[in-house]
């Protein structure tokens, strides 16, 4: 039988999502308003959101770890997509 994810484990995925969330728009206003001040919050957004999401790598629920890897991906892709572009 499956134990309920704990409630330290939940805190851990919303912390990752939150810091996901902030990191994506950090990037999409990176991505809007070019600049150098906007790519470098973005990438401490982003630096941010990773550490958060290495937290949950070993957690239960690797549906919801699948997501958050590949919402970060995907953010990551952008903001260098957009320094190349800059």
């Amino acid at each position: 039988m499956e134990r309920p994810q704990s409630i330290h484990e939940q805190n851990q995925f919303a912390e990752a999502s939150s810091a996901l969330d902030k990191a994506e728009n950090a990037v999409a206003q990176a991505q809007s308003h070019t600049s150098d001040t906007s790519l470098q919050q973005a990438e401490n957004s982003l630096e941010h959101a990773t550490r958060a999401v290495d937290e949950i790598q070993e957690a239960q629920n690797q549906i919801a770890v699948e997501r958050l890897n590949d919402r970060l991906e995907a953010a990551q892709q952008t903001l260098s997509e957009t320094r190349h572009t800059q």
